[in-house]
């Protein structure tokens, strides 16, 4: 690696120590949690939607087969003839799993910086957003030619670990011929977390989603079901590709766009927005959070507004 790779190079390939850097911007975030205690008794600081015997009572109801004998309510149970329990919330960790784009399609930028880098940073702030609040990191990182898993851990090796991931993905990214783009990887990376069947965790996908199929919607569907699932796709900023010439490449085959020809930046124009109507449809259609990320724009103040209002 040379030394222009290791310190990042100006919005076209990210750095370690710049990702490392980003914790100490977290402070943009309204209402950041505070860092757990090492000492603290409680894994975490997010209800969990588990129940157990905990903290704050919720509900008595009638007991089914496999729950804990000893929470019975015997004094209720002989009054109403019928077994009762009794049910509690407790307080546990939150997961926080990160599905890193880094294909040959987010090699891609148009101002500011490339797609694969505004992931990197994106995936880096919400890492130390999600260790201020003592949750466990994990992640799948995915490139053209592979897809690096990151297991749930606490703490900062298993952070640096994901962007250690991140960066060497990153770096391996270059316009020339390569080998053929693989769009189903967005799938497997989908596919192997649905096979870990996460529950209660907080889920973020950070990519173009180049590739994206009723396969996609499906497995979407399915992590929603259990999990907060949070969409972050790429966009340029509009307005940006008028009376210039590009050369674009899948890798092996490169070609020069006009870009100053009207028919074909309404072409561009019409692919990109079905697109972009295809993934904020699935607000409505899996009652997902997809949140676009601009290209042209600081990412820390993106994530901040975003955490600022839509909290949950």
């Amino acid at each position: 690696m040379d030394s222009t790779q290791a310190h990042g190079s100006a919005g076209v390939y990210a750095s370690l120590p710049e990702l490392v850097a980003l914790e100490h911007r977290l402070r943009q975030f309204p209402g950041l949690a505070q860092r757990v205690p090492s000492q603290s008794q409680l894994a975490g600081q997010h209800r969990a939607g588990v129940r157990g015997r905990s903290l704050d009572f919720e509900e008595l109801r009638e007991y089914v087969p496999g729950d804990d004998p000893r929470a019975i309510d015997w004094r209720v149970t002989a009054r109403r003839g019928v077994a009762h329990v009794r049910v509690y919330n407790e307080e546990r960790d939150r997961c926080h799993w990160l599905i890193v784009d880094q294909r040959r399609s987010m090699f891609f930028g148009l101002r500011r910086a490339l797609r694969s880098v505004v992931a990197a940073q994106a995936s880096a702030l919400l890492a130390w957003k999600a260790l201020h609040e003592g949750d466990r990191i994990a992640g799948f990182v995915f490139g053209d030619e592979g897809c690096d898993e990151i297991a749930p851990r606490r703490g900062r090796r298993s952070l640096l670990q994901l962007l250690s991931r991140i960066v060497e993905r990153n770096q391996s990214l270059q316009a020339g011929p390569s080998a053929p783009a693989a769009e189903g990887q967005l799938n497997e990376a989908l596919t192997r977390l649905n096979a870990r069947a996460p529950r209660k965790c907080r889920v973020t996908v950070l990519s173009d989603f180049c590739g994206f199929t009723e396969r996609t919607r499906t497995l979407l569907a399915d992590l929603a079901r259990f999990n907060e699932v949070l969409l972050l796709p790429f966009w340029d900023p509009a307005g940006s590709v008028a009376h210039t010439r590009r050369v674009v490449s899948d890798g092996v085959l490169q070609i020069e766009v006009d870009l100053s020809d009207k028919p074909v930046r309404e072409r561009l124009a019409a692919l990109a927005e079905s697109r972009q109507q295809t993934l904020l449809g699935l607000r409505e259609q899996l009652g997902l959070n997809v949140r676009p990320l601009v290209t042209g724009e600081d990412v820390v103040t993106q994530l901040g507004q975003l955490f600022g209002v839509h909290r949950r």
